[in-house]
C-alpha cells in the first residue's frame, strides 16, 4: 500500500485539509503532517535558527510549528517510516497562479516533496472556501488525479499545480504558469500612537489574462492544471556579456 503525505499552509485544522483526508483515507498509508497554525506566503522556506515542535494529535497525524516545506521534510527524514509514494498540499484557500507560485507555502510543500523524491506531488487550491461543495469537488478531483498519475511517469524534478474555480465545473485545461502585470500597493498609516506601518496590498487581477496560462483558464471556467519543474535554468536561447573584455576569463566544460 503505497504512503501519503498531506500537509497544506492552512493549518492542520483546515476544511480544505480535512476534506482531502475524508476523500483519499483508502487510497494508501495516510498520513498528515501540518503546520500547526497558518502559514501562508511562507514559499518553500524551511526553519534554520531554532529547533522544530511537533504534537502529535492523533494516529499518523502531526501538526509542527513551522512552514509546509518544514513538514515535509520531517515526514520525509524523521517522522514516516519510509517516505511517501505521494504529497498533496492543500486544499488551499484561494488560488494559487501565476506569480503567487513564488510566494505560496502551499505550492511550496508540494515543490519539497518533489525534491526529496515523491513519485507524485500535487498544489491543490480552490478559489474560496466559501462553497463547501467546491472542496468536496476538488478532493474527488485530487483522488482521480492520484490514481490516474499511478500509472503514468511524471517527468522528474516535477509536480502539478491544480486550481479549481468558484464556479462548479469539469472542464479541464493543461496551462503554463501566467504572469502578473499589475502591481500592488503598500499601505502606509500611522497607528494610534503614532507610529507608522507598512501592509503590503493583494494585487489587483489581470483584466484578460491569456487563456492558455492558469488565471486566463480559471477565468473561462476551467479546472487549471499545470506542470512545474524545480529547474529555476533558462533553456532558450540568451547572447551573455562578453565579460572577458574587462579582465575576466570565461572557461567552458
Amino acid at each position: 500500500m503505497p504512503a501519503i503525505l498531506l500537509t497544506n499552509d492552512d493549518g492542520i485544522q483546515a476544511p480544505g485539509l480535512a476534506a482531502l483526508e475524508k476523500h483519499i483515507e483508502d487510497l494508501g498509508d495516510l498520513w498528515v503532517v501540518a503546520p500547526d497554525s497558518e502559514r501562508s506566503a511562507c514559499s518553500r522556506s524551511v526553519t534554520l535558527n531554532r529547533p522544530l515542535r511537533v504534537n502529535q494529535l492523533g494516529h499518523q497525524r502531526f501538526a509542527v510549528d513551522g512552514t509546509p516545506a518544514d513538514c515535509v521534510l520531517l515526514a520525509f527524514r524523521s517522522l514516516m517510516p519510509e517516505p511517501p509514494d505521494v504529497v498533496i498540499s492543500g486544499i488551499n484557500n484561494g488560488l494559487n497562479v501565476g506569480e503567487d507560485l513564488d510566494y505560496s507555502g502551499t505550492v511550496g510543500g508540494a515543490a519539497e516533496g518533489a525534491l526529496q523524491g515523491a513519485r507524485i506531488s500535487l498544489a491543490v487550491s480552490v478559489e474560496a472556501w466559501s462553497k463547501p461543495e467546491r472542496l468536496k469537488d476538488a478532493a474527488s478531483f485530487s483522488r482521480l488525479l492520484i490514481e490516474k498519475l499511478r500509472v503514468v511517469q511524471i517527468p522528474a524534478d516535477c509536480y502539478l499545480n491544480v486550481n479549481f474555480p468558484a464556479v462548479p465545473t469539469r472542464r479541464i485545461r493543461w496551462t503554463r504558469q501566467g504572469n502578473h502585470l499589475e502591481k500592488g500597493a503598500v499601505v502606509v498609516a500611522d497607528d494610534p500612537r503614532g507610529k507608522r506601518y507598512y501592509w503590503i496590498a493583494e494585487r489587483p487581477d489581470e483584466i484578460d489574462p491569456p487563456e492558455e496560462t492558469d488565471r486566463g483558464a480559471l477565468r473561462r471556467g476551467y479546472i487549471s492544471l499545470s506542470l512545474l519543474t524545480l529547474d529555476r535554468n533558462w533553456h532558450g536561447e540568451w547572447d551573455p556579456p562578453h565579460l572577458w573584455d574587462d579582465g575576466y576569463t570565461e572557461e567552458t566544460l
